[in-house]
């Protein structure tokens, strides 16, 4: 099978076929806002030859960069982590929706590769992905219609999705009645919270669903899934609701596993980015050794960040001795350099970059450090500095009245959740630890 991502070739209306390594390594050019003025187009493995650096202003401002270093450090720590734990690892893909970044993930083990919606499916198939865990309800014609065409055109397109109701798996097998030839889709029962998202809360209407998907002649009942991740904020009483779920999930496996209602070695399921040591423990522990296939979901490790998850990872290495014996943690491997625009005040600093360039949705982006072009090599920030709005293009930043920053400074902001600053940029140059730019990657949002 050879995929092909459609595209209007050149206004006739005209559909091309482009593959899907063209897709992911077609040229680069000024449609790329952080692309050196007047350069030309250049294929992102050539890259590295032209010796462009952020610190010498070769690339326009703002630009989002990975450190190449930081993210091969960490895609190595997660592949040690899982070793250690005997699990196995499907990336939340929604992170970076990077193939270049897939291909890291899967060269250091990962099992498959973890979707949110049937578009992000579409994607992964097109770059080659053969096994996915949708980790959501297959709904709506389209998305189902797409599923099942991709199921009875490729034997080996290992797919699962999640239900949660009986109505869940009564809407999937009045579609799949279209397609007589479609194999069986492999669904995991989604077990949630009172007050939390998709997820059967009671545990008789759960096994009720898991019996009828069980009789499904459309559908094989392949194990148990569950989000923790929504409980993270929670403090203590968070993470105790979390393992009372971890549990509640292997109860239920045990209660199908002991009527017959699985089809195959059944799998459990959970692990975001804040939890996951927790999961693959609880989880492990489940029925008689290797009953189960335990497969974690965690995205976010592989490029980190500065803040959030920087915090709640420190605290996974405190109660964890697996991930304690792995010595240095998690770096964070995503920065955002801009320009300091102005100094209107003597404790506030205005620096270009705003909410089209990172994201804000969890905590506003930490400047980190700054250099002065020309002056070498970037110095630290203290804690003085402090990102307190965000405009489209402006943030705005209380410093110390000392503060060096001047203007046309160049500052490295550390983000707060990756996934949405990664959807702010169609390309990010990858750089190493100099800050000299050595390749880039495509993302497809």
């Amino acid at each position: 099978m050879n995929p092909v991502v459609p595209i209007i070739a050149d206004g006739t209306g005209v559909m091309m076929g482009i593959s899907k390594e063209n897709a992911a390594k077609a040229p680069l050019d000024w449609c790329f806002k952080a692309w050196p003025a007047n350069a030309p187009a250049y294929m992102p493995d050539t890259l590295a030859d032209l010796g462009w650096s952020i610190l010498n202003e070769d690339v326009m401002l703002p630009v989002a960069v990975l450190s190449e270093s930081a993210m091969r450090h960490n895609s190595t720590w997660m592949r040690r982590f899982t070793e250690l734990a005997d699990v196995k690892l499907a990336p939340h893909g929604k992170t970076t929706m990077s193939p270049e970044l897939f291909d890291l993930q899967f060269a250091d083990g990962a099992w498959g590769m973890t979707a949110a919606t049937a578009a992000q499916v579409r994607i992964y198939r097109a770059h080659g992905i053969n096994r996915i865990i949708l980790a959501n309800q297959l709904v709506g014609r389209q998305p189902t219609d797409y599923v099942l065409g991709e199921l009875r055109g490729d034997p080996d397109f290992d797919f699962y999705c999640l239900v949660d109701s009986v109505a869940a798996i009564e809407q999937l097998e009045r579609r799949m009645s279209a397609y007589p030839l479609a194999p069986k889709v492999q669904v995991l029962l989604e077990l949630g919270l009172d007050g939390g998202r998709g997820g059967v809360r009671d545990d008789d209407e759960a096994m009720a669903v898991a019996l009828r998907a069980s009789v499904s002649h459309h559908l094989s009942l392949r194990g148990i899934e569950a989000f923790e991740g929504i409980l993270q904020g929670g403090g203590p009483e968070g993470e105790a609701r979390m393992c009372g779920l971890l549990q509640r999930m292997v109860d239920i496996a045990e209660r199908c596993r002991r009527n017959g209602l699985f089809s195959g070695r059944p799998i459990l399921s959970a692990g975001g980015s804040s939890f996951f040591d927790v999961a693959a423990a609880v989880l492990h522990q489940a029925g008689e050794r290797g009953a189960y296939e335990v497969i974690l979901r965690s995205g976010c490790y592989l490029v980190h960040d500065s803040s959030f998850y920087a915090d709640l990872v420190e605290r996974l290495i405190a109660r964890s001795p697996k991930a304690a014996s792995l010595g240095e943690g998690l770096r964070p491997a995503l920065e955002v350099w801009a320009y300091v625009q102005s100094r209107p005040e003597p404790t506030r600093a205005i620096i270009g970059l705003g909410k089209r360039d990172t994201s804000a949705d969890v905590r506003d982006p930490t400047p980190v450090r700054w250099a002065r072009p020309g002056e070498g090599k970037p110095l630290l920030l203290d804690a003085g500095h402090r990102t307190v709005r965000l405009d489209d293009h402006h943030a705005y930043v209380d410093v110390p009245a000392d503060s060096p920053l001047q203007v046309g400074d160049m500052v490295a902001f550390g983000v707060s959740h990756p996934c949405t600053t990664f959807d702010r940029w169609p390309a990010l140059f990858v750089v190493d630890d100099a800050l000299t730019v050595t390749g880039a990657v495509r993302t497809f949002f």
